[in-house]
């Protein structure tokens, strides 16, 4: 039995620990990106974010990324772009306009203005429209696999009350049985005390 509660007390020590760390992480990427969008927003620049993270939706780029892939996209500047690059960016193709899509340059067209024409891996054609670099959110540096999934699961009310309410329910009773244990050793010294 005490082996048992060791063994649960180091678990639940490195899950404190690691979602403790997971915590100050996110933390600290929200407050450089606060940062990084008040400080373009002060140049007169546009406030794209310098990192982004998206989940792919579409099987266009196929088989390089998958549905539920999510993508890490960093903002770079339009005219270093090259043909091979998978970029992020709101299309003005009739199809999707103002969605954002990731697809692969397929040409560059100038890249000065930073005007690319773009092509999903999947796709047997080009994209209709050329992507122009304002338009243009960043260049993909990182996939995922399938991480998609947790974000549509948690979306879900299901998924929410388990990801979300039930550990912490689990947290909160695990301290109320520990708050007991606490007062009931001191109910226990107080009364040893008083009887010596």
């Amino acid at each position: 039995m005490d082996t048992l509660k060791k063994i649960w007390k180091y678990i639940s020590t490195i899950l404190s620990y690691s979602a403790l760390v997971i915590l100050i992480i996110i933390g600290i990427i929200f407050t450089l990106y606060v940062v990084d969008v008040k400080v373009q927003e002060s140049k007169g620049g546009t406030a794209k974010p310098l990192f982004g993270a998206y989940v792919i939706i579409s099987g266009s780029m196929e088989p390089n990324i998958h549905v539920y892939d999510v993508i890490i996209s960093k903002r770079v500047d339009p005219s270093t772009l090259e043909v091979g690059d998978v970029i992020t960016f709101h299309s003005n193709d009739t199809r999707f306009y103002g969605e954002t899509v990731t697809h692969r340059i397929v040409e560059v067209i100038d890249s000065k203005k930073g005007i690319y024409r773009t092509k999903g891996d999947a796709n047997n054609v080009e994209d209709e429209a050329l992507t122009v670099g304002e338009n243009i959110m960043g260049k993909v540096v990182m996939r995922i696999p399938q991480l998609g999934r947790v974000q549509s699961f948690i979306a879900t009310k299901g998924g929410w009350f388990i990801v979300i309410l039930i550990p912490c329910l689990c947290v909160i009773s695990y301290d109320i049985v520990k708050i007991m244990k606490l007062v009931g050793k001191k109910g226990k010294q107080k009364l040893e005390n008083k009887k010596e």
